[in-house]
Parts: structure tokens; C-alpha cells; sequence
């Protein structure tokens, strides 16, 4: 065999070897890909549901450290304390606003509900449950309307304390869709800017400085695992709890147990409680993997 030959023969079979190469990384790349969107179950121990008297319609929940307690938001405007043994410890209206979530900012205290539809969220005073200020969503981000007046609405609030920002830190709203055709209303979270700090009027303008839209429908809660530094969010539909990072990026998902999931909330003790909406507040350990 001339040297041209063996020369040609070896140039076919080291291109052959290379393709072969990145075939296989190519299968094995969309193998990982799958798996890494394949939910699994949640690890968790089971202990119940702690609510001693049923709250009509549950649509969020948030824990408060220093109250050592939970607050609850429901469907027809009111806002419950309980213990967590699910003690009651009060409640009361706030003029039948639609309230589809509620946070707390740490560092003061204050509780924070998202309005749906009006994509307004508002200050509570905890030991009152007093509304003290207001705050109007910005609709769109970087010319695109992401919170249609009219549509599904938020659903979801969680605040993520930043003791470097100008304003305490930021929201995370997430927009409630059950659709994830390009011409319907997006399924998205959003990161908000409040102007908690730098604002003493009582109504304000806050702006959406981030958004990511989802691959999955019904984003029905959200709440900030401080300890893993990324956002726990749950769907009521798909019986789902997904793990985001704050740059947007899904790093896990996990199937739910129980059904009707409304509300997501973290005790920093090694809890999770879940806002059902036929009243119960279920009570898990949590054992996700920090």
C-alpha cells in the first residue's frame, strides 16, 4: 500500500473516531439533559397536617422568625397567625382584597401579600395586620408585557433579603399561567424591585428587573431557601416543587405529595409547611440535599 493510501486511510479513520466521539457526547449530553428534568420523588418525613381549625381557601403562607409563627393569606382577603403546632393566634380581613401570596422581609419584619390581577403588593404590619403601604408592579419588562391586566395574575411573593441593596433586597413574583404557547400569557418569574427603604409614600412604583419564564404551568407558590441560596417554587397542577437559582437557571425538580398546593414556606429548622387550598397546612421534613 502506497504512502498516499495509508495516509488517506488513517485521515478516515481519525475523522470516523472524532464523529463517533462527539456522537456520543452528544447522547450522552441529552441524556443528562433528561434526566435532569425527569421530577423525582421529594425526600421528606411525613408529619401532617397541623391545622387545628380549617382556613377557608389557603393561598399563601410565609414562616416569621422573630414571631416564631406562620402567616397565612387566603382567598377571600384575610390574613391568619398560627403557631407552628397550628395554634391559632389571630386574623383579620383586608377588605376582600385577592391576595395569592404573602412574604416577609427579615430585616424589619414587615409583611409583604401579592394582589392578583392588580399586580399590586402590599405592606402589613404583623402585629396588627394593618395595610400600610402599596406598592404598583410595572407590567412589562424590556418591551415585553409580562403581566397581562386581565389575566391569570401573580400568584406567588417571595422576598430575598440583601443586606447590600439599597432596599433591603428584592421580590419574587411568579405570574400564574396555565398555557405555555408563545401567544399566551407567559408562565414566568419575576425578580422585583420595591422601594422599600428609599420610599415613604404610601403608594409607590416597583419594577421588574429580571424575568424568567418557565417550562412548566401553574405557578402557584414561591419561597427563598436561604440556607441552599436558591428559590423553592411549587405547581398546584403539575403537583411540582422546582428549585431555581437566583440567575434563573432550574436545578432540580420533585414531585409533591397531597394535591391543591397553594403555598410554600421554609422555618430555616429544617421544616417546609405547604398551604393546601382545602384548608390544611401540611407539615414535612424537609431532606432535599443542601
Amino acid at each position: 500500500m502506497s504512502y498516499k493510501r495509508v495516509l488517506l486511510v488513517m485521515i478516515i479513520i481519525s475523522v470516523s473516531g472524532l464523529l463517533v466521539y462527539f456522537l456520543v457526547q452528544m447522547e450522552q449530553s441529552a441524556t443528562q439533559q433528561t434526566a435532569d428534568s425527569r421530577p423525582i420523588p421529594l425526600p421528606y418525613n411525613w408529619i401532617g397536617s397541623i391545622t387545628k381549625a380549617q382556613i377557608a381557601e389557603p393561598s399563601g403562607i410565609t414562616y416569621h422568625p422573630t414571631r416564631r409563627s406562620l402567616f397565612i393569606a387566603d382567598d377571600s382577603g384575610s390574613i391568619h397567625e398560627i403557631n407552628l403546632h397550628g395554634t391559632f393566634i389571630q386574623a383579620k380581613g383586608l377588605n376582600e382584597l385577592d391576595i395569592e401570596g404573602i412574604t416577609m422581609d427579615p430585616g424589619t419584619g414587615l409583611l409583604y401579600a401579592a394582589i392578583e390581577d392588580d399586580e399590586v403588593i402590599i405592606e402589613i404590619e404583623p402585629k396588627t395586620l394593618t395595610i400600610q403601604r402599596k406598592f404598583r408592579i410595572a407590567r412589562d419588562f424590556k418591551g415585553e408585557l409580562l403581566l397581562k391586566k386581565g389575566g391569570m395574575g401573580i400568584e406567588a411573593i417571595t422576598f430575598v433579603p440583601d443586606a447590600s441593596h439599597p432596599e433591603g433586597g428584592t421580590f419574587w413574583v411568579g405570574n400564574q399561567s396555565f398555557s405555555l404557547k408563545a401567544k399566551d400569557e407567559s408562565s414566568v418569574v419575576c425578580e422585583v424591585v420595591v422601594p422599600l427603604r428609599t420610599e415613604t409614600a404610601a403608594i409607590a412604583d416597583a419594577s421588574i428587573i429580571n424575568a424568567y419564564k418557565m417550562n412548566f404551568i401553574d405557578i402557584s407558590g414561591i419561597t427563598y431557601d436561604s440556607q441552599a441560596d436558591i428559590l423553592v417554587l411549587i405547581s398546584d397542577t403539575t403537583n411540582l416543587l422546582v428549585e431555581m437559582s437566583r440567575e434563573g437557571k432550574i436545578l432540580g425538580k420533585y414531585l409533591l405529595p397531597g394535591d391543591e398546593q397553594e403555598g410554600i414556606t421554609l422555618d430555616g429548622l429544617g421544616y417546609m409547611y405547604i398551604a393546601q387550598e382545602n384548608g390544611a397546612i401540611i407539615k414535612l421534613g424537609d431532606r432535599r440535599l443542601r
